[in-house]
């Protein structure tokens, strides 16, 4: 039979998990908010110094590049059109002070008189725990084309023990 502190010690752990997990998650669905007002400092302030964000149309290197992005006037346009980056619901694997999440995105763009989806990505995103907690290390987004690109991130959630 387990003693009360061990039962306490894994309730803590998975309190824990879930916390991290959150967080994670919140990280990821703060992206789309950021990108479709146009405020780039708080787009920028989830990335690592080191982060790196690589899709099919661009390479962004740590939060200078995505301010960089975000103040282009490709962004700008975009925002002014009328846009949503929607983020679907990740499956985030938790290894320690490292973790890993998969998920589609969608853009879509307003055109008169309703909306069309502009772009559907697949995204393996990757996070570190700072002192300043959780933050994005690397995105890929690839579009969802038929090629192997998206099909490689996707299938890489099945890869990961989803803790």
């Amino acid at each position: 039979m387990e003693t009360i502190e061990e039962r306490f010690a894994v309730l803590e752990a998975r309190v824990k998990r879930l916390e991290d997990r959150e967080a994670i998650g919140r990280l990821i669905c703060s992206w789309g908010p950021a990108c479709d007002t146009g405020l780039g400092e708080e787009a920028a302030s989830i990335w690592t110094d080191d982060g790196l964000l690589v899709s099919d149309m661009s390479r962004l290197e740590g939060p200078r590049g995505v301010l960089a992005m975000m103040e282009s006037d490709g962004q700008q346009d975009l925002i002014r059109q009328g846009c949503a980056h929607v983020q679907g619901v990740p499956l985030i694997n938790v290894e320690g002070d490292e973790a890993q999440a998969i998920n589609y995105s969608r853009v879509f763009r307003y055109t008169d008189p309703g909306y069309e989806v502009w772009r559907v990505s697949a995204n393996e995103w990757k996070f570190r725990r700072t002192a300043d907690g959780w933050r994005v290390t690397s995105r890929e987004a690839m579009v969802i084309d038929g090629g192997d690109a998206s099909k490689g991130i996707l299938k890489r959630a099945y890869a990961s023990s989803g803790s």
